[in-house]
């Protein structure tokens, strides 16, 4: 019997391909930077936003 020993970095690596996808975009620099400095200022993570923004729009999508 062999012992081989859990490695962790590659399950996260395997759960993450199969139940994580990325959303991407680009946009203006300024735009972006102007972004990254509100949520900054307002002590909330740039993920939290879209999460958020992403959520509202589901929701409404679900109430047509």
């Amino acid at each position: 019997m062999e012992n081989k020993k859990f490695d962790q970095v590659k399950y996260m690596r395997e759960w993450q391909k199969e139940n994580m996808k990325q959303v991407k975009a680009s946009y203006k620099t300024e735009f972006v930077d102007e972004f990254k400095e509100a949520c900054k200022k307002l002590g909330i993570k740039q993920s939290d936003v879209i999460r958020k923004a992403m959520q509202d729009t589901i929701e409404k999508a679900n109430n047509i």
